[in-house]
């Protein structure tokens, strides 16, 4: 019985209707009818309705056997890592740099007039506002730096000792 239920799940139309693909759409006629040879069921994407997977092996795994997804520390990954944290202070150094010159020059909101500006100029304002974005997106920027370096363990090279 349960082939006929898998069969006439098979023969059901399936329709693409824009980014959408469905079996039941709510418009048939504004969606494409899909021409499906035969069902495609990939391992582990059936509903496990609160029972776990059962490995393909015949010889059950414990919970002490499981392996646990903890990166190893290996000297290749801690060189790796140490190069990546690296990278990060350089490009959050550079960024600090340019943030605080920024900062300078937007001068609380008033940078200096070039030549042909007043205070009440357009052009004046214009800048001064993306000024303030670019200001704000280098903010921006420098936290998310923050939390990457934080990712990292301190680079041994540049720990100082007193």
């Amino acid at each position: 019985m349960s082939v006929t239920v898998g069969f006439a799940v098979a023969q059901q139309a399936v329709y693409k209707c824009g980014q959408e693909i469905t079996n039941q759409p709510a418009d048939p006629s504004q969606c494409q009818k899909l021409l499906i040879s035969s069902p495609t069921q990939i391992e582990g994407t059936r509903v496990q309705n609160g029972q776990p997977a059962k490995p393909s092996s015949a010889a059950p795994v414990s919970a002490v056997e499981r392996p646990v997804n903890t990166p190893t520390a290996t000297p290749e990954n801690v060189q790796r890592n140490a190069q990546a944290r690296t990278i990060l202070e350089d490009e959050w150094q550079k960024l600090s740099d340019r943030y605080a010159e920024m900062v300078r020059n937007f001068n609380g909101g008033q940078p200096a007039l070039m030549a042909g500006e007043t205070l009440q100029h357009p052009q004046y304002k214009r800048r001064t506002a993306e000024m303030q974005v670019q200001i704000e997106r280098m903010a921006r920027d420098m936290l998310a730096l923050n939390r990457e370096l934080a990712r990292y363990a301190p680079n041994p090279a540049n720990v100082k000792t007193q």
